[in-house]
């Protein structure tokens, strides 16, 4: 567990350490998809994380969402989102921090994933720039919507996990996908022919592809740099 020091993520953080003794250090902030009250099926997923974790070598972190009368899930609309999604932001970065602090190394790359109804608040975070990390992942799920001018941190690259069996998400996903191409926002997008579930091959290729358009960001920042471009 990692300790949020009271900034709004609600409790203290689970944390699942998939590679933090490898050269190269990977934080993966996964946001969960609808749990019902007073089910242990979170249990499943966390296991389930904790063997994609190790197989990739990367750490997770796997935040709980508020509280509904539905049960857990992550805030869908806009006004929603905008009630809690700092506080939300803050415990993430408040986590990474303290990971970062408890080894002496910081993360390499942070990257923000997200699976049903996690997928659909990555996509809003996504398409407005809401948090400073390195990319986004979104798994079953995503909302389309006009990329909007503020608050902006950063917009970063998307990888979009189509589950092309799931009649749920399938469309809402590729509806994702098109508005990213539309304001220009770097993605991927990939089809599988899975249901409604996380993907070992998704979460392969999202952090391939993440790593990747991260390495090439930083190639043409150098590239500027060394020529003196502005």
């Amino acid at each position: 567990m990692v300790r949020t020091r009271g900034r709004g993520a609600g409790d203290d953080i689970c944390y699942l350490d998939g590679g933090s003794t490898s050269a190269h250090r990977t934080l993966v902030i996964f946001l969960h998809g609808a749990i019902a009250k007073n089910t242990t099926w979170q249990w499943n997923h966390q296991r389930g994380l904790m063997r994609l974790a190790k197989g990739h070598n990367v750490e997770v972190i796997f935040p709980r969402s508020p509280l509904t009368d539905v049960g857990y899930v992550w805030p869908g609309s806009i006004k929603e989102q905008e009630k809690v999604e700092q506080q939300l932001i803050d415990g993430w970065m408040d986590a990474e921090h303290t990971l970062e602090q408890r080894t002496g190394r910081p993360f390499d790359e942070v990257f923000v994933m997200g699976f049903s109804s996690g997928a659909y608040f990555v996509s809003s975070l996504a398409m407005r720039g809401r948090a400073d990390v390195d990319g986004y992942a979104a798994f079953a799920g995503g909302v389309g919507m006009g990329a909007r001018a503020t608050p902006v941190v950063r917009f970063s690259p998307v990888f979009v996990g189509v589950c092309a069996d799931d009649e749920t998400s399938r469309d809402h996903s590729r509806g994702f996908a098109a508005s990213l191409a539309a304001v220009g926002i770097p993605r991927a997008v990939n089809a599988q022919p899975v249901g409604h579930g996380l993907s070992h091959v998704h979460f392969a290729y999202a952090l391939s592809y993440l790593r990747r358009a991260k390495k090439e960001r930083l190639a043409s920042s150098e590239g500027l740099h060394s020529s003196g471009g502005t």
